[in-house]
C-alpha cells in the first residue's frame, strides 16, 4: 500500500526534514507514526497523499511509483485517500452535513442512502445537533469531528490522519480510533501521526518513531493491549 525506499526531503537549498526513510505499509495494517512536534510526522504523509514529492528516493502508493503519474492519475488515486488535516479544511459556507457528503458528491455516490450514512456517522461522532451548522459556528473539537466524519465517509483505501485526536478529549479521542479500527477491519489502511503516546498505548498496533527526520529503530514496536471501547 505504502512504500519508501531511501527517502530525503529538504525543502528548497535548506536542511534535510527527512532522513533517507525506507519503510512499508501493506494493504489492510494499522499503524501509528509518533515523534516529538517537527519529527517530520507531517511530511511524511505529505508525501503519501501526494502533496509532496521526495527530494531523493522513491516513494509507492498502491504499487505505483508517484514520480510517474500523470495529472489524471494522481486525481484517481487521491479519490482512494481519505485524510484529517490538522487545520481541518473545511468549507465554510458549507454545513456540517454538506462537508461531509462532499467526497460522495465528487466521486459520483451521493443519494439517499448517502445521505442516511452522512446522517449516522455525524450522529456516531456527537453531531447529531449541528448537522446544519456551518464550520464557524462551532467549535475546535466540533469542526475536528466532522473533518474526520468527512475522512472516512467513503470508506477509502487508504486514510492519513494528521494528529486526529489533538481538539478533543480523551473519551472521544479513543471513541474515534475505534472508529478507524472498524474502518481497518474492513480493509482501509490506517496510518496516523500523533505525539499523544499514552493514547496510543490503549491499541495494539505497530508504532513508527520519528526523530529529527529519522526512523528511530528502536522504538519500533506493538502498543499495550486494547481496553474495551467506551
Amino acid at each position: 500500500m505504502v512504500r519508501f525506499e531511501d527517502v530525503v526531503l529538504r525543502y528548497g537549498k535548506g536542511p534535510e526534514i527527512l532522513k533517507h526513510i525506507s519503510l512499508q505499509f501493506d494493504p489492510g495494517s494499522y499503524h501509528f507514526l509518533v515523534g516529538a512536534s517537527g519529527a517530520g510526522k507531517s511530511s511524511l504523509l505529505r508525501m503519501m497523499y501526494l502533496a509532496q514529492h521526495p527530494s531523493d528516493g522513491r516513494v509507492a502508493l498502491f504499487g505505483r511509483d508517484i514520480a510517474g503519474l500523470s495529472r489524471r492519475e494522481t486525481a484517481l488515486l487521491r479519490r482512494q485517500i481519505g485524510v484529517v488535516f490538522q487545520d481541518f479544511r473545511l468549507l465554510e459556507h458549507l454545513t456540517a452535513r454538506e462537508n461531509v457528503a462532499l467526497p460522495l458528491q465528487i466521486s459520483g455516490e451521493a443519494g439517499a442512502r448517502s445521505a442516511k450514512d452522512v446522517e449516522e456517522l455525524l450522529s456516531w461522532v456527537g453531531l447529531a445537533d449541528h448537522m446544519d451548522a456551518l464550520p464557524p459556528t462551532l467549535s475546535g473539537g466540533q469542526q475536528q469531528r466532522v473533518a474526520i466524519a468527512r475522512a472516512v465517509i467513503g470508506r477509502p483505501s487508504l486514510l492519513l490522519a494528521d494528529e486526529p485526536t489533538g481538539n478533543l478529549d480523551d473519551r472521544m479521542a479513543v471513541r474515534l480510533l475505534y472508529l478507524f479500527e472498524e474502518l481497518n477491519k474492513i480493509g482501509t489502511t490506517v496510518v496516523i501521526a500523533t505525539h499523544n503516546e499514552s493514547l496510543v498505548q490503549r491499541f495494539r498496533h505497530p508504532i513508527t518513531r520519528l526523530s529529527g527526520g529519522e526512523i528511530d529503530s528502536s522504538g519500533d514496536s506493538a502498543a499495550a493491549p486494547k481496553r474495551e471501547a467506551p
